[in-house]
C-alpha cells in the first residue's frame, strides 16, 4: 500500500520564516503538500477549505496569537495534530497551551527533524485511524494532551547534558507529583527491595522512560478523577495498570528481553489502557458496552457499539503524543496481537500475556488460557511452556496489590 500524501499547515507572522521552510520542504514534496499563513486567521480561512493532517505554528503572534489559534483549531477539526515550534517551552504562554498542543517541537530545529516528528505522527494515524475509528476521534470534544510536566521532562532529556538527577529534580519541583511517584515506586507493583526516598533515585532505579511513563499517566488519569455516573471508577483503571506494568516487565524479564525492552514493557503497561478515557466521553458508552465486575470491557461489544475498542482509541493517543512506534503498537494490538505477526516474542507478547493472564486470575472462574489468550500467536512464539509460571507471578502480585 502506497503512503499517502500528507497536508501540511504552518503558520508564522514571520515571512522569512515561512519562505525558509517553504524552500526546505520541496525535497519532502513526494510526501508532503505544504501550506503557509501569516496569521491565525489566514490558518482558519485555509482550514475551512482544506482537510488537514498537521497544522505547526509559532506561538506569539498578533491579532490572534497561537493559543486561541490553537483552541479553534480544536473545536474545529479536532482531528488534526497540532504541533507548535517553541524556543523556550518554560514561556508562561507555552505552558498555558499544554491542554491545546499534542507536541511540542523545539525551535530552532532542522527541517529534517521537523519532518520526522511530523511525518511519523501522521503516519501512525493513518496506521490506526480506519474510518470507525476516525467518526469516533472526531466526536470527541477534547482529546487529552500531554501535561506540562512530561513536556518539561521530554525537553531535558533532548539536552546532551541531561542525568537521572536533572529529571529528579524537574519532578522534585512538583510536590504532589513527588509524592505519588514516591507511593507508586515503593508499593508491590515494582517489588523493589530498598525502600526510595528521593525521585531522583526512583529515576536511578527504574530508569527515565518508566518515571516518564508514570508522570504521563499520572497526570492523564488524574484528569479524570471525580467525574460521576460511570459505571467503573479511574482510579480502578489506574489500579490494574500498575498491574500490567510490573506484570508485562517480569514476562520481558522472563523472556530474556533486552533492558530497553524491559523498560518498554513497563511504559506500555502504564499506558496500555488509556483508551478509556476517550470511551469516557462518547455518548451512550456505559449504556451499550458490557463490563465485568472488576471494571473491565468486554472487547467483543465494544466492536458492536464502536466498531473499535479502547486499545485502538489509546494507540492513537499515544501516536499524537509521539511515543515510542514499539509502545504505540503493543498497546494498539495488546487484545489482538495476531494482527501485528511477529517472529519472536518482544514487546507486544510481554503486555498481551501480562493483561491476560491477570484477567485470568482476577476472575478465577478456570484456568483456561485460550479464554483470555491469543494461543495460536503463544504456540507459534513458542511460549505457552511460561504460561503456569506466569499464572503463578500474575496471582502473587494481585495478592499484594489488593
Amino acid at each position: 500500500m502506497n503512503q499517502r500524501q500528507h497536508l501540511i499547515l504552518f503558520v508564522d507572522d514571520d515571512l522569512f520564516i515561512l519562505r525558509g521552510f517553504q524552500r526546505s520542504i520541496d525535497e519532502y514534496c513526494d510526501n508532503w503538500e505544504a501550506h503557509f499563513a501569516l496569521s491565525g486567521n489566514e490558518a482558519l480561512t485555509k482550514m475551512s477549505h482544506h482537510s488537514y493532517d498537521a497544522i505547526i505554528t509559532d506561538m506569539h503572534m498578533p491579532a490572534m496569537d497561537g493559543i486561541q489559534l490553537l483552541d479553534a483549531v480544536s473545536r474545529i477539526a479536532p482531528g488534526v495534530i497540532r504541533f507548535v515550534l517553541s524556543g523556550n517551552p518554560s514561556d508562561v504562554q507555552i505552558l498555558k497551551s499544554t491542554h491545546l498542543v499534542h507536541q511540542m517541537i523545539p525551535k530552532p530545529c532542522e527541517i529534517e527533524k521537523i519532518y520526522d516528528i511530523v511525518e511519523r505522527a501522521c503516519c501512525l494515524r493513518d496506521m490506526l485511524l480506519a474510518p470507525q475509528l476516525l467518526r469516533i476521534i472526531n466526536s470527541i470534544k477534547t482529546l487529552p494532551s500531554v501535561p506540562r510536566l512530561y513536556n518539561q521532562l521530554l525537553e531535558q532529556l533532548q539536552s546532551k547534558t541531561s542525568s537521572s538527577l536533572d529529571v529528579g529534580n524537574i519532578i522534585a519541583q512538583d510536590a504532589a507529583m513527588t509524592a505519588k511517584i514516591l507511593q507508586l515506586v515503593n508499593s508491590a507493583f515494582f517489588g523493589l527491595s530498598d525502600n526510595v526516598s528521593s525521585p531522583q533515585k526512583a529515576v536511578t532505579v527504574l530508569g527515565l522512560n518508566t518515571v516518564k511513563s508514570l508522570v504521563l499517566g499520572i497526570q492523564v488519569f488524574s484528569e479524570y478523577r471525580g467525574q460521576r455516573n460511570l459505571p467503573i471508577s479511574v482510579d480502578t483503571v489506574w489500579k490494574r495498570s500498575m498491574c500490567v506494568s510490573s506484570m508485562a516487565f517480569f514476562i520481558a524479564r522472563s523472556l530474556n528481553l533486552s533492558s530497553q525492552e524491559r523498560e518498554d514493557a513497563r511504559v506500555s503497561g502504564v499506558l496500555h489502557d488509556v483508551g478509556m478515557l476517550l470511551s469516557f466521553q462518547i455518548p451512550g458508552f456505559f449504556q451499550n458496552v458490557r463490563f465485568d465486575e472488576y471494571g473491565q470491557t468486554e472487547t467483543e461489544s465494544e466492536y458492536q457499539f464502536l466498531g473499535t475498542s479502547h486499545a485502538e482509541m489509546g494507540g492513537y493517543l499515544l501516536g499524537i503524543w509521539g511515543l515510542p512506534n514499539s509502545i504505540v503498537e503493543a498497546v494498539t494490538f495488546h487484545h489482538m496481537p495476531s494482527l501485528q505477526p511477529a517472529a519472536k516474542p518482544g514487546l507486544l507478547a510481554s503486555l498481551h500475556a501480562a493483561s491476560g493472564l491477570l484477567n485470568m486470575c482476577q476472575i478465577k472462574k478456570d484456568k483456561n488460557y485460550a479464554l483470555y489468550l491469543d494461543m495460536p500467536y503463544l504456540q507459534k512464539l513458542g511460549l505457552t511452556g511460561h504460561l503456569d509460571e506466569w499464572t503463578l507471578a500474575a496471582c502473587d502480585l494481585l495478592s499484594h496489590a489488593n
